[in-house]
This record gives structure tokens, C-alpha cells and sequence, in this order.
């Protein structure tokens, strides 16, 4: 099978996507595929996936941009009228990629979309006019004439149903390659270079600083166990969105918790494992998510974790390694207590749960294999995959 992912973005700064779409692609390489990657990325950050990922540079292509908004490309356009694939995988939505989809579907690939949580409630109502506009024009029409739509976690099932998409649906989790369960970062070295105090423990947030990730509900309700949260602090690592790193800064100072918590700047790479060494517990208190790449990279390195219900993480009760809440202050606050009681000796056995889950349930080397035998049941529809609904 000839296999093109199609993203807006895989380079440095893509962050999910980009972690989901190249590692896809490289363990489908490993099995022997044909495989390539499209997007809008650069140059340098073409190179940076071909070295990070150790994909050969031939199969990752960044077409450049006449609309850098929109990521319009005519020269993405000019090379899909001069290849054709047996399956396209696209990733996300409401770019031009959804565009390029379309057109190599007209030209007899067999297409899979995955909505990486753009088609949540809460995405939708982010700039609704537009989204709407988009999905009158082109967007609605490409989701239903894909052959099988593709649902990171079980909500996005129900996303899907919500736009009465009569589709297929398959439900395969994203993963993380085999490689980064042996990573190994530098905690001390992160601490000394962000003058964090080594004498505390950390619960660590990685992720775009954006209205979306439930910032404001953690900080209220760190707020109210601020009595018990005095051998912890929280670190804040993310790219600003939207300026609202500033309504955050404004919010730790009115509620009176700058001792307990420390922003710092994108931590990419050896860098992030850093971040995840020096920490004890991880949280994601998003109000909107699709499968989020950053748990299951945090989990991997054995960090137990606190995540809303935004996504379907019900895995972190069934093993043991964090809290899976309802998407408001009071349950964070709930896990936070929980979290605060937990002695050392659990924490540990917390922390060998993560990666257990991890192991049993989400590397990229057998989810891969669920999206090859996808991939068959779309071209030759043969035998049907439990997965497929």
C-alpha cells in the first residue's frame, strides 16, 4: 500500500500532531509500508523531523504557503495531480490539507480522517463563524465522503455522531514509540536552570498556555488546598496562545500563588524530558481535548497523572497511576487532595503503573499494526476489524 499522512504542521512546533503523524508514520514504515508525510511546514523543520524521527528526508514534504493563515499551497496542489496513494491519512481539521484530501480522494484514494478534538463542543464554539462557514463550504462534505473516520477516544465517537456523520468509525488510540519508554532526562538540570526548589516536590503542566487546557480551574482550585500544597509546587512549561500566559500571570498573583508556582518557557526534546525528570505528577485540566499526545509522553516516563474528562482516560483508574475528573475546579480539587495525601511508596508504585499502561496498551508499535489492518478492510473489505463501528 502506498500510505500518505497528511497534517498541517510536523515540525518543532506542532507539538500532538506532529508527534502523532511522524511516530504513526515511522512504526508503519517499520513494518514495511510505503509511506509518506505532507504539510505545510518548513524547510528546517522538514530536516528536524527527518533527523528526530529518523525518516528518510525523500518521504517528508513542507510545501510553502501563499496564504500562510489558511496554509493554502499551490504547490502542494501540483504534486498531488502528479502522484496517487491507496490511503490517506489526514490529521485535524479546517486547514487546506482537508482541501488536499478531497482532491486525492477524487483521484481514488481510499481516506481516514482524524479530528484530534476539533470537533468537540468547546472547538466548535471557538470561532464559531468561521467553523461553520467551513463546514458549509467543504469540511462537512470531506468528513462524509471519507470511507472511515478516525476516533483517537471513545468522546470523539460521539463528536462524530453529533454531526450526524454516518461514517465508520474507527477507535484507535494514539501512541508513543518504544524508544522513549528508555529516556532518560536531567531533573537537577532542569531545577538549577529555572531556579526551582529542590526541596519540593512538582506537578507539572506541559502544554499550550490557551483558555482551553483548564488553567484558570487549576489555579482556583490549587487556591483552596494552598494550606496543604506547601511541600509542592506547580510548573506551568508552554508556548503562550492568544496572550493569555497574561491573564494567567494576573490570576496567580489575585489568588495569591506566586510562591507555589513557576511559568516557564516551551521545552522541546532532551529538554522536555528534563522537565518530566524533575517532576512527580503531571495534570491536564482541559475543558476540550482529542487524545492528548503529552499524557501519554508523561506517562511513558512514569509520571501518574490528573487529566478531565475532556478525553477518555479511564485507563488511569483502571491502573492505578492518576485521577480521571469531571471537567470542573471542585474535581481537580478532589484529585489535587488525593494527590497531596498519597505517601512516597505510592507514588512509586503510581509512577511503575504509568508506564505498565503505557507498555500494555499504547505504543506505536502495535497500534500501527490496527491501522494497516484498517487500511486493508478499507481497500479490499474483507474481514472487518472489533475496532470498527
Amino acid at each position: 500500500m502506498k500510505i500518505l499522512h497528511i497534517v498541517d504542521n510536523f515540525g518543532r512546533a506542532a507539538y500532538g500532531l506532529g508527534t502523532i503523524s511522524l511516530g504513526l508514520a515511522k512504526a508503519q514504515l517499520d513494518m514495511g509500508e510505503d509511506v509518506y508525510l505532507w504539510s505545510s511546514s518548513s524547510e528546517a523543520d522538514v530536516i528536524w523531523a527527518s533527523e528526530n524521527y529518523n525518516i528518510a528526508i525523500e518521504r517528508l514534504k513542507g510545501f510553502s504557503s501563499i496564504l500562510p493563515p489558511f496554509n493554502i499551497s499551490f504547490k502542494e496542489y501540483s504534486a498531488s495531480r502528479n502522484v496517487n496513494f491507496d490511503i490517506v491519512h489526514q490529521h485535524s481539521l479546517w486547514t487546506f490539507q482537508s482541501i488536499m484530501t478531497s482532491i486525492l480522494r477524487n483521484k481514488g484514494a481510499k481516506t481516514s480522517i482524524a479530528a484530534h478534538g476539533t470537533l468537540s463542543e468547546f472547538a466548535l464554539n471557538k470561532s464559531k463563524l468561521k467553523k461553520n462557514i467551513a463546514l458549509s463550504l467543504f469540511e462537512k462534505r470531506n468528513l462524509e465522503k471519507s470511507q472511515v473516520l478516525h476516533a483517537t477516544s471513545e468522546l470523539e465517537i460521539e463528536d462524530f455522531r453529533r454531526l450526524n456523520l454516518k461514517n465508520p468509525i474507527a477507535y484507535i488510540e494514539n501512541g508513543i514509540g518504544s524508544q522513549f519508554i528508555y529516556k532518560k532526562g536531567d531533573g537537577n538540570l532542569f531545577k538549577r536552570k529555572y531556579n526551582i526548589p529542590e526541596d519540593k516536590k512538582v506537578l507539572l503542566y506541559l502544554s499550550r498556555i490557551t483558555p482551553k487546557k483548564g488553567l484558570d480551574m487549576l489555579l482556583k482550585a490549587i487556591s483552596e488546598v494552598k494550606d496543604k500544597f506547601s511541600e509542592w509546587i506547580l510548573i506551568i512549561v508552554g508556548n503562550d496562545e492568544f496572550n493569555y500566559q497574561k491573564r494567567v500571570e494576573e490570576m496567580i498573583k489575585e489568588l495569591q500563588l506566586s510562591n507555589f508556582i513557576f511559568i516557564v518557557e516551551p521545552q522541546i526534546g532532551l529538554n522536555k524530558f528534563n522537565a518530566f525528570d524533575a517532576s512527580n505528577f503531571f495534570i491536564l485540566p482541559s475543558y476540550s481535548e482529542g487524545s492528548p499526545m503529552v499524557v501519554v509522553d508523561a506517562l511513558a516516563y512514569g509520571l501518574p497523572v490528573i487529566t478531565t474528562k475532556s478525553s477518555s482516560w479511564r485507563d488511569l483508574v483502571n491502573y492505578e497511576c492518576g485521577y480521571w475528573v469531571d471537567i470542573n475546579k471542585n474535581a481537580i480539587k478532589e484529585a489535587l487532595l488525593k494527590m497531596l495525601a498519597l505517601k512516597n511508596d505510592t507514588l512509586l508504585k503510581y509512577s511503575d503503573n504509568a508506564k505498565k499502561l503505557v507498555v500494555d496498551k499504547y505504543l506505536w508499535d502495535e497500534i500501527s499494526k490496527k491501522t494497516i489492518s484498517l487500511y486493508s478492510w478499507m481497500i479490499n473489505k474483507d474481514l472487518k476489524p472489533d475496532f470498527i463501528y
